[in-house]
């Protein structure tokens, strides 16, 4: 049986169905239909849910919501061990294959964590957009960090490109294929022919790329 939650909204007049950044499965539905009729349309989407839960289990490298015993942190695609000890403020760094949490209260962690991911997203992916640029021979305007729920990178109108804090979970094939990806909007605003054809140049393998970023 799969778990999902509804969301009703008046003036609509279809069902929707999605699974979000954390696996949940999320119907919208219009106000006045009944629960048989959403649960019905729930069922005959079961098979594409189960292929999609598998798929995000393979492939996604998921932020934790809080501390516990035992949670373990992505970064570049490998997985580590969290050692916490008590200390006047919170502070998360990365010390010899584990991460270490000085912990003044464990509610602090989260945004420890996401302050640390952010400062390594700078630090980790200025210099590898600066190399990317060069091979490419396409330069931004700006190179900006934020925590996106549904994006991993963003070229605007002005060719300044922002890049998800959570691609320092990922391994670097992964995070090269974002920035290609990015840089190439500077020359293409859309995804036509032309556009895939120049990410293809510098990274022929980008289609099973896309397939394990989750």
């Amino acid at each position: 049986m799969v778990e999902y939650r509804v969301t009703r909204r008046r003036g609509q007049k279809h069902l929707y169905l999605r699974i979000d950044a954390k696996g949940r499965v999320k119907v919208s539905a219009p106000a006045g239909m009944n629960e048989a009729e959403i649960a019905n349309f729930v069922a005959r989407k079961a098979a594409w849910i189960a292929k999609c839960l598998a798929h995000r289990s393979r492939y996604a490298r998921p932020e934790p919501d809080a501390y516990a015993d035992g949670v373990r942190l992505w970064y570049l695609g490998v997985s580590y061990p969290v050692r916490m000890y008590q200390a006047a403020q919170n502070r998360l760094s990365f010390e010899k294959e584990r991460f270490v949490f000085a912990c003044r209260d464990e509610a602090g962690f989260v945004p420890a964590l996401r302050r640390w991911y952010a400062r390594e997203a700078r630090r980790l992916i200025v210099p590898r957009v600066e190399e990317w640029s060069r091979r490419m021979g396409l330069e931004p305007s700006d190179i900006l960090f934020r925590r996106y729920k549904a994006r991993w990178g963003c070229c605007d109108a002005q060719n300044r490109l922002s890049f998800n804090t959570a691609l320092v979970r990922y391994d670097w094939a992964l995070i090269d294929y974002v920035i290609v990806h990015e840089l190439a909007h500077i020359r293409h605003k859309n995804h036509a022919k032309a556009f895939w054809e120049l990410v293809a140049s510098f990274v022929p393998d980008y289609k099973a790329l896309r397939h394990r970023l989750v």
